[in-house]
């Protein structure tokens, strides 16, 4: 009865932590803009302010790993539910392997670039930390740092979809494209149906 009490408290720990890192990552968008100008505000001490950045620094790249795992599939899951497939939309994204494994990869990519992209940010702008307006200044710029993975993806998401924007208002005027561009989706469509069964 006792290893069933311990597990029970390991359980209900685990869950509780769990609990605390995802509203931490999810709330991190705002937390790294807000807490750094609330302690420079109020005129916290030096020695508490350096305490933050290092705490600050530190948990960055789990805060972006977190979002670029959140943006991996975020396109291709709001295409599906605009389509109405959401239901299978792991199976037409290549099945779980795939997917968990782009997760996993946006993760570590995100990871690695919020860490590089803070050592270039702190060694280029380092010496700004040593006034309190270089301080404001340096906690104004860190987030474009600390998520840069994440403002990268989302650029380069938005500058493929105006390309095919672009593309897609040059086909409307050419027919001939346009029925092959037709063909082409009924071809990859049966291909999806095949693989769904």
């Amino acid at each position: 009865m006792e290893i069933l009490k311990s597990l029970f408290r390991s359980i209900v720990r685990l869950v509780a932590i769990n609990i605390a890192l995802i509203l931490f990552f999810a709330s991190a968008l705002l937390l790294y803009v807000a807490v750094p100008f609330w302690f420079l505000l109020h005129g916290v001490k030096l020695a508490v302010i350096s305490d933050m950045l290092t705490v600050y620094l530190f948990c960055a790249p789990f805060a972006c790993g977190f979002w670029m795992t959140v943006i991996c599939h975020w396109q291709t899951v709001r295409l599906a539910q605009a389509q109405g497939r959401i239901k299978n939309w792991r199976d037409s994204e290549g099945g779980m392997v795939r997917t968990v494994g782009k997760s996993i990869g946006f993760m570590v990519m995100g990871w690695f670039g919020s860490a590089l992209a803070e050592f270039a940010f702190c060694g280029a702008a380092g010496n700004l930390l040593h006034s309190t307006t270089g301080r404001l200044e340096f906690f104004a710029m860190a987030p474009f740092a600390v998520f840069a993975p994440v403002w990268i993806v989302l650029l380069r998401r938005c500058m493929r979809r105006r390309k095919r924007e672009d593309f897609t208002s040059r086909a409307k005027g050419d027919r001939e494209l346009r029925e092959t561009l037709h063909a082409i989706s009924l071809q990859a469509k049966s291909m999806r149906t095949q693989n769904s069964h």
